[in-house]
């Protein structure tokens, strides 16, 4: 996926192959989602927007983290469910006594939805913050400046209805 999009944000503007080639000029925009891709919160650190990174560092984090811990509990259940069905009567495993095969295999599918979960919201937290950096982009220079002014007053339509007369203006 990330591929696809580094091509495709690469390769903008390119259409024939037989056609001369020009040098393609990234937009500010797309140099900050690419940023983004290849290092999480360097789009917002270029964006001048340094104290948003953190955020979408500590995000994914803890997805990662909930990843790694859902893991690993998987991989323990997998390995008392083996342990159950070697016919080594020898061999105990961490949970006997504790759980049932049936209660074993109901919570390794729970870790394992679990997991899965956790690995879309690392997927979807990775994406937001590509897609965040490269909005953000586009404000970088828009003027806040308090030249930009909003009016109302009452106006009088030519029929007998009341209404209002919004105006905006910049200078």
């Amino acid at each position: 996926m990330i591929a696809m999009l580094l091509t495709s944000c690469l390769l903008a503007g390119v259409t024939d192959s037989n056609a001369v080639k020009q040098p393609v000029i990234l937009s500010y925009p797309q140099k900050a989602a690419i940023a983004s891709c290849l290092l999480p919160g360097a789009g917002q650190v270029m964006n001048r927007q340094a104290w948003k990174a953190p955020l979408a560092w500590g995000i994914m984090a803890g997805a990662g983290y909930f990843v790694y811990l859902n893991q690993s509990t998987f991989n323990r259940l997998s390995l008392a469910i083996d342990i159950r069905y070697d016919n080594d009567p020898n061999t105990i495993d961490e949970f006997d006594g504790l759980y049932t095969t049936n209660q074993l295999f109901s919570l390794q599918n729970t870790y394992r939805r679990s997991r899965d979960y956790a690995v879309l919201g690392l997927a979807g937290t990775y994406l937001f913050q590509v897609l965040e950096a490269y909005a953000a982009a586009h404000l970088v220079d828009f003027d806040v400046s308090r030249n930009l002014s909003l009016k109302l007053s009452p106006t009088t339509l030519p029929q007998p209805l009341i209404g209002a007369k919004m105006t905006f203006s910049w200078h």
